[in-house]
């Protein structure tokens, strides 16, 4: 059965996750910033382009430099990203690039389920690691900050970094035994752990009470803290010299450039289906199984759609 045919279903992130809708329900207290140029002139364009994609690798340099870890600085096992007002890309950093690809369901979760109570002001950030909102695995925390230009919602940045340790049942946080995510660690859909720009202390508590090392985990909970600070500083920059219609107007133009450029890549792809099957061997300890997964792609015009199936292959001896 396909999502779209499952009717009365709440793809809210709880029971099952969470699935945006085509319009968002967002909280009247909340005023978003929709106005932008749309005649911004080609140096411009590019001076601010440039400028927000060096913003995010200053966000990134900046996390690898205070965590030190090597999750950060060998592994790259991090990413930062930019989005408009209603959590739409304009860009994500050059490290690990999945998980940049769960970023904007959780900033519209928090549009959706945390405008209204607590709410988005200017000086939170929220802390979020949960599967059925967004993350790739609990290990992946995100620490998410809106950006704020004459009261108004402009933007959106963010970061992602693995960390050492948040609990479980396997030190390290890597379960293989685990029969759930339950099994996995701390699990917290997006919390507000940073308000009026000021640490709560609970949620951190919380948060760190859950890890075996939780020096580490505070440590590179300051590391994404400063690497959000300082992207938001140069947003606001370029918003105090360029004014926010001309800046937002160019990460709009990004968002078109990136889709026309996409389609036009589909476009030289000949219309077709295809197939991959792969196998994994054993799924938990004790397990001698082979399981099949087999992925189907589709292209049709401009739309590629996918199935997968996952099959109990055998029992070895």
């Amino acid at each position: 059965m396909k999502i779209s045919e499952m009717t009365g279903t709440a793809f809210d992130g709880k029971q099952f996750g969470y699935v945006p809708p085509k319009q968002l329900t967002i909280s009247p207290k909340l005023t978003l910033h929709g106005q932008w140029d749309t005649t911004n002139d080609p140096v411009t364009f590019e001076v601010i382009r440039h400028a927000l994609w060096n913003i995010n690798e200053e966000h990134g340099a900046t996390i690898q430099r205070i965590s030190g870890s090597p999750v950060a600085m060998y592994a790259l096992d991090l990413n930062p990203s930019i989005l408009t007002e209603d959590a739409e890309f304009v860009f994500f950093g050059p490290y690990m690039q999945y998980m940049s690809g769960v970023t904007d369901t959780q900033v519209k979760w928090i549009l959706e389920y945390r405008s209204d109570n607590p709410g988005i002001r200017e000086g939170d950030m929220f802390l979020a690691n949960d599967p059925w909102v967004g993350a790739a695995h609990q290990q992946d925390v995100m620490l998410i900050c809106p950006i704020f230009s004459e009261g108004e919602l402009f933007c959106w940045v963010t970061n992602c970094l693995h960390q050492y340790d948040i609990g479980g049942i396997t030190p390290g946080s890597f379960c293989p035994a685990a029969r759930d995510a339950f099994d996995e660690g701390i699990c917290l859909p997006p919390v507000k752990i940073v308000e009026n720009d000021e640490i709560r202390r609970d949620i951190e508590e919380l948060y760190l009470r859950s890890s075996r090392k939780p020096e580490m985990v505070a440590l590179d909970f300051r590391a994404q803290l400063a690497g959000n600070n300082a992207a938001r500083t140069r947003v606001l920059q370029l918003i105090r010299r360029y004014g926010a219609g001309t800046v937002k107007g160019v990460m709009k133009r990004i968002i078109d450039n990136g889709e026309k450029a996409f389609l036009e890549k589909l476009a030289r792809l000949p219309d077709g289906v295809w197939r991959d099957r792969t196998y994994v061997e054993c799924c938990r300890p004790g397990d001698r199984r082979t399981h099949r997964l087999c992925i189907t792609m589709k292209k049709e015009g401009n739309h590629l759609t996918s199935r997968t199936r996952a099959r109990r292959r055998r029992t070895a001896p």
